[in-house]
């Protein structure tokens, strides 16, 4: 791993504002958040945000060995310090879950839940960095949208406050995701590869979000149709992708 030349943080200004939005937001803790217990006590609903609690320790702590490691291989400043960030952010979300499921649980989280990360993980390792890095912030997204819904399900229940806070930290990472490629895809060689494995990339980042499964999943909790869940996802994907300077009609 090589360390960065100090004058490398800052040569990018939208980069470096970027990082210092993580870096200067205001943190909140979780033992606040939870400290009250669960707002329905019902063994069904109990069992309902015990196994989404634990569901979210898992991925949250997937995504801090991603952005762990996406920082720790990157040589661009802003992205490496800004990932930082995002690791301790990601930490911090892992924590949190764990804590409310040991609440509502009585006990661990769910020991089946660490299979559903499997797939994940073997993906990303055999993704070249930009690709790795496109579907890491996919998934961000996505995870920010979902949290929308799920927001709703346990409102008046502290997970649900815990879905609003976790989505916040998720929508900087997203941002940070999408500022690095919207960079490394306008240079010469970040080109060439995006216009040859951009769509690929994207691809595969889409399977990884078993979203026709998720949208079944959400449109059981919130009493909405399966199909108009999965076209909201999308949209707000694609406008998120459009928004962030990210260009997919430029691959092959």
């Amino acid at each position: 791993m090589a360390l960065i030349d100090a004058d490398d943080l800052d040569c990018n200004e939208l980069a470096y504002r970027v990082f210092g939005v993580t870096r200067d937001k205001t943190p909140w803790r979780a033992a606040d958040i939870i400290a009250d217990g669960p707002a329905d006590p019902g063994w069904e609903r109990a069992e309902l945000a015990w196994r989404m609690s634990s569901r979210g320790y898992y991925a949250e702590q997937a995504g801090l060995v991603a952005a762990a490691t996406l920082a720790a291989q990157t040589e661009d400043a802003p992205l490496r310090f800004s990932l930082a960030l995002a690791t301790a952010d990601e930490a911090r979300h892992a924590d949190a879950f764990y804590q409310y499921a040991k609440l509502v649980g009585g006990g661990e989280p769910e020991p089946e839940a660490p299979e559903l990360m499997e797939p994940l993980d073997t993906a990303l390792t055999r993704l070249p960095y930009m690709g790795r890095a496109l579907v890491h912030t996919m998934l961000e997204g996505f995870a920010a949208d979902e949290f929308i819904l799920l927001r709703e399900v346990f409102a008046g229940d502290p997970l649900g406050l815990l879905y609003h806070h976790v989505r916040r930290d998720e929508i900087q990472h997203v941002a940070i995701g999408l500022n690095y490629l919207a960079r490394e895809s306008a240079t010469g060689e970040g080109r060439e590869l995006w216009r040859e494995y951009g769509s690929q990339w994207h691809e595969i980042g889409m399977r990884l979000t078993y979203l026709d499964k998720i949208s079944v999943s959400l449109a059981d909790l919130t009493g909405r149709e399966p199909d108009r869940l999965r076209h909201w996802f999308l949209r707000r994907h694609r406008a998120r992708l459009s928004a962030g300077g990210v260009d997919m009609d430029g691959g092959r």
